[in-house]
């Protein structure tokens, strides 16, 4: 072939205007042409494999059970779970969001919970201090010397806790053991009845004096370790006679993140003014995975924790992310004293109510 014939009609003489007709019948012909290219390297990559077809992503995302969720007000939400390659330590360090005020909307559609005044003392957020004693005394606690994992070892077979955060306490020391191969933790104490508080109190008294009891020893019937909430570690050096445990070394991994599974320093240093006693690195409590994130992550205490919390109320609850990207909301609802509490709660998220010992509900909301 010695020449591609074009046809009359686009052949253009420059030196002369151009007439409508042609110039209509020009675009069009790029237009095709355009097309045509556009469909040629199109397949061409989806021969190759760079371009997945419906099918090849819907088989992909039932693969890894990515589907991505939607949110309470119809909104996209990333999925939080992560590959396995990507957990790691620097995951876990990432902080808690800042709280923010979310709407009413966000909850979605809600029913209500009724609770009567009493249960204010009752629940894993009850704050326990010189100010507001314990009601609670052993109802829920086990030995968890026959279901403790081989990681830790306890002072006793009588070392009790509440039943719901045995799981997690056995998580944190394993997964602590599996990174330093460490065996010598040991959970001196767990819970401890008010008669047990009372000797105990006054055996220090008689040992260092008042004033100085007051600043390690909580009062009989005020002491968080009543809660069954709470555990001491120490380390099984020489029978384990005395606190050995610093949280420093090694061991200082267990303290950092230590909120990742729920639970808190409850006595961290410089915050002695706060918390009525002097820094216990070694006296834990468990509040909750979003709740001991954030209190964790901004270094403050249960106590300036619920003065953030007191806040937010149904209608503006507290809006907050995990290490795991999981959201979060978080309200409080004042108790009526007179008669039974109508908390209001989500009806198509979970959610869990505690007392707060001092005045209401806290109510915790996993958004996913």
């Amino acid at each position: 072939m010695k020449y591609i014939h074009i046809p009359k009609i686009l052949k253009i003489d420059f030196d002369k205007p151009v007439p409508f007709k042609q110039q209509i019948a020009v675009t069009f012909t790029v237009l095709i042409i355009s097309c045509l290219l556009f469909t040629v390297v199109y397949f061409q990559q989806l021969l190759s494999g760079n371009i997945a077809t419906e099918t090849e992503r819907e088989t992909k995302t039932e693969a890894s059970g990515s589907e991505v969720p939607t949110g309470a007000e119809g909104s996209t939400v990333t999925s939080s779970e992560p590959d396995d390659a990507q957990q790691s330590d620097s995951s876990k360090n990432s902080e808690v969001s800042e709280v923010s005020e979310a709407n009413a909307e966000t909850l979605g559609s809600m029913t209500s919970v009724s609770k009567s005044y009493d249960d204010i003392h009752y629940g894993e957020l009850v704050l326990v201090n010189k100010d507001y004693s314990c009601h609670s005394d052993g109802e829920n606690v086990e030995s968890i010397f026959e279901t403790k994992s081989d990681s830790y070892v306890v002072t006793d077979r009588y070392v009790s806790l509440d039943t719901s955060i045995i799981g997690y306490v056995n998580s944190m020391l394993d997964d602590f053991y599996e990174i330093y191969g460490a065996t010598d933790i040991m959970i001196a104490c767990g819970y401890r009845s008010y008669d047990t508080q009372v000797g105990l109190f006054n055996e220090e008294i008689n040992s260092v004096g008042t004033q100085t009891a007051e600043q390690w020893v909580a009062p009989p019937g005020y002491s968080e370790h009543q809660t069954g909430y709470v555990f001491d570690l120490d380390l099984n050096i020489d029978g384990g006679n005395g606190i050995d445990y610093s949280g420093e070394g090694n061991y200082a991994w267990i303290n950092e993140h230590c909120s990742d599974y729920g639970f808190i320093i409850r006595y961290p240093a410089g915050k002695e003014d706060i918390t009525g006693y002097s820094a216990e690195p070694w006296h834990f409590r468990y509040v909750g995975i979003p709740h001991a994130q954030y209190i964790s992550d901004n270094n403050i205490t249960l106590e300036e924790y619920f003065d953030i919390i007191y806040k937010h109320k149904p209608d503006n609850p507290a809006l907050m992310e995990d290490h795991s990207g999981c959201r979060w909301c978080v309200y409080f609802v004042e108790a009526d004293e007179a008669r039974d509490t109508q908390i209001p709660v989500p009806e198509n998220y979970d959610y869990s109510i505690s007392g707060d010992n001092c005045s209401g509900f806290i109510v915790t909301v996993k958004l996913g």
